[in-house]
């Protein structure tokens, strides 16, 4: 995934939630209402991993999401 993105959009695979024009450092706190009633680690881990450029493409797959670079 390109580390050098300003905004996305995001789809959640599982559930159908999505989540557009968010500003990349915004992510984690926009998609962490979705996995409210999830409480394993791994699951909050991974959603504070969509903070890091290097290990955003890997967290959001483990979540589910699909994550588009809007320009």
């Amino acid at each position: 995934m390109n580390t050098d993105i300003r905004t996305v959009s995001v789809h959640d695979t599982l559930f159908g939630r999505v989540a557009n024009n968010l500003e990349v450092g915004q992510l984690s706190r926009a998609v962490e209402p979705w996995f409210a009633d999830f409480h394993d680690s791994r699951v909050k881990q991974a959603i504070a991993d969509l903070d890091e450029p290097s290990l955003r493409g890997a967290a959001a797959e483990y979540l589910g999401l699909e994550l588009s670079v809007v320009a």
